[in-house]
């Protein structure tokens, strides 16, 4: 560790980082009092104070659009002896995934995304059994923390985080458990300030009371402390909360151990900013027209509670306008005089404040990304062809987003990996290795193990990618719809490929193939089982007696080719323009459809 790094030195740096993010834990908070609303952030609260929670709504069409599942990940290589281990370090990183509930991290990091612009997720290994972070792992288990951009701070003159001096984050913990941990600075924990209150305008703050009144905090003695990353060093050095105070010693100091370029990973859904670390939040440019949009609304409701019916009449038909006050439906009252008694409607919501209110909703879907294509709110749109296009401009921006988060998984596989490649300390001693299953293109299972044999190269020849929509449930009717386009269509085309190529002399691997065909589809897994089949041989045996018969053949002459092969074909594809069509098509009746339910 470098002799001119002092801890006085460290806080003051970490210092200045915490408040280089104080305008953005400022501007989250608000963010998120906006999207928990006013019946979550307050105690009391009047009806109707933010009628619409359009924040809300464009994140829940968000989330799901970006992330519903663990995804398969994919490791890559170009060195041809890496080939083997890195396919079983995905299956490994799956069952990794599955183990964390890594998808949920990442739906809640998209949340962050949207609100504050900034993700932040620490990948380690609990390799000492006592770790200060108040996670549920068990010792030697890698895990993977979302950090809240409330705790963060990072060198103040940085212009990229992978470029900072420093990089670091707050840690909530009981006083008593520091003073069990080996290597730690006993005296000045002890003199570490009990946690403080004053961090009013962070996201916790919002559903709390005043932790000075309330009766746990008499009991219950917690402090603040900082981790920070040192690169320069490959240190972590562990020191008191500098916005609580700054000592002139280190509370710990312990040699790095991970990857080269750090255990925390970065992400965001939108463009970077030039020469700024920080990315711009999504909810930034929604605020503004959110807000607009929910005054007018206001305005508009109590317009409509101000309205009211009055009836006019003339005193000379006094008694004819009691009758009417009294008359129930349908009743018949005589009057010399029907024009002298009118009902008239007053106050009630101003049209061009509901005109302008829509018009503001519909600015703010067209800023927020159109979260209405997104969550199917715009679905019943008049003509089939603006329905397509609609769906394919939405495609677009929301595909871009998917990659960025797509990339920020397989970053975090990456630093996942780097400990499954150098701490030999993960394989139990006396086991085969890491249990994995692999399913073959026959739709059978096989056994294999990850073991540190397995280890082939460096680590830094893997590369890490998600599968392409793997991280997205498919709707059972579009599943239906690739399965009949599968079965209907690939199939019949894939086996007359297959005897061209056999007449032709032409290597053709089927089975790759049509498995490659229903990863593209998202099928894999329904198309995997296709290919086993225990009756096989006799269902064979069944078709060569049956082709064996002079009786019986005859009548299946018509589906056999002239050579005596097996019927191949299918349905005829269409063409670009046609499948264009019939989308647009399909996508239109879905809509009318729910429109005649919505007027049932």
């Amino acid at each position: 560790m470098s002799r001119s790094l002092t801890a006085q030195k460290l806080s003051e740096s970490a210092l200045e980082g915490f408040k280089r993010f104080e305008r953005f834990r400022k501007a989250r908070a608000y963010a998120v009092r906006e999207y928990i609303g006013t019946y979550m952030a307050q105690e009391h609260g009047l009806t109707g104070e933010r009628p619409i929670n359009l924040v809300f709504l464009a994140i829940r069409a968000l989330v799901p659009n970006l992330v519903q599942k663990n995804g398969m990940t994919k490791v890559v290589t170009k060195i041809l002896q890496q080939r083997d281990y890195a396919e079983k370090m995905g299956l490994a990183l799956g069952d990794l995934h599955e183990q964390l509930k890594l998808h949920r991290i990442l739906r809640a990091s998209i949340v962050d995304m949207a609100l504050g612009g900034l993700a932040t997720f620490k990948t380690s290994l609990d390799y000492t059994g006592k770790l200060v972070e108040d996670i549920n792992v068990d010792p030697m288990q890698i895990y993977t923390q979302l950090i809240s951009l409330d705790d963060m701070t990072c060198d103040p003159l940085c212009r990229d985080f992978s470029k900072a001096d420093f990089i670091g984050h707050r840690i909530h913990i009981e006083r008593a458990r520091l003073m069990k941990m080996d290597g730690w600075d006993k005296d000045l924990i002890r003199r570490l300030p009990r946690a403080g209150t004053k961090h009013d305008e962070r996201a916790e703050a919002l559903t709390q009371g005043d932790p000075q009144s309330m009766e746990f905090n008499a009991w219950q003695d917690y402090v603040n402390i900082a981790e920070v990353w040192v690169p320069e060093a490959e240190s972590v050095c562990y020191i008191p909360d500098p916005e609580e105070a700054v000592m002139k010693d280190f509370l710990n100091v312990s040699e790095y151990y991970g990857p080269e370029d750090g255990h925390y990973t970065f992400g965001s859904i939108t463009q970077p900013v030039p020469d700024n670390p920080f990315p711009v939040a999504p909810v930034g440019v929604w605020r503004d027209l959110a807000d607009m949009t929910n005054r007018l609304f206001k305005k508009a409701m109590d317009q409509s509670d101000r309205q009211k019916n009055v009836g006019l009449y003339s005193p000379a038909n006094y008694d004819a306008a009691m009758a009417v006050q009294d008359a129930v439906d349908g009743e018949w009252i005589a009057t010399e005089d029907p024009n002298s008694i009118n009902i008239q409607s007053y106050e009630g919501a101003d049209q061009g404040t509901v005109q302008m209110t829509q018009n503001l909703y519909g600015w703010f879907n067209l800023v927020a990304g159109n979260p209405d294509m997104m969550s199917g709110s715009a679905i019943n749109s008049d003509k089939a062809t603006g329905q397509q296009i609609l769906q394919q401009n939405a495609s677009v921006s929301i595909g871009d987003m998917r990659d960025m988060v797509y990339d920020i998984t397989g970053e975090i596989a990456g630093k996942q990996a780097w400990f499954l490649h150098n701490d030999d300390l993960l394989f139990q001693p006396g086991q085969p290795g890491i249990p994995l299953i692999k399913r073959l293109p026959t739709g059978e299972e096989e056994q294999l193990y990850l073991t540190p044999d397995d280890k082939t190269g460096r680590i830094e020849t893997l590369g890490f990618e998600i599968v392409e929509r793997s991280m997205s449930k498919i709707d059972p009717i579009a599943r239906e719809k690739a399965v009949t386009y599968f079965t209907t269509q690939v199939l019949p085309q894939a086996f007359a490929a297959l005897q061209i190529a056999t007449q032709a002399g032409q290597p053709f691997n089927i089975s790759t193939y049509l498995s490659t065909v229903a990863d593209e589809l998202g099928i894999s897994a329904i198309a995997d089982g296709i290919w086993t089949d225990k009756n096989f041989q006799a269902r064979m045996q069944w078709y060569a007696d049956i082709m064996g018969s002079p009786k019986k053949s005859g009548d299946m002459g018509q589906s056999v080719t002239q050579n005596g092969g097996m019927p191949v074909g299918g349905t005829p594809m269409g063409t670009p323009t046609q499948e264009f069509n019939q989308n647009a098509q399909a996508a239109a009746a879905v809509g009318q459809q729910n429109l005649n339910r919505g007027g049932m």
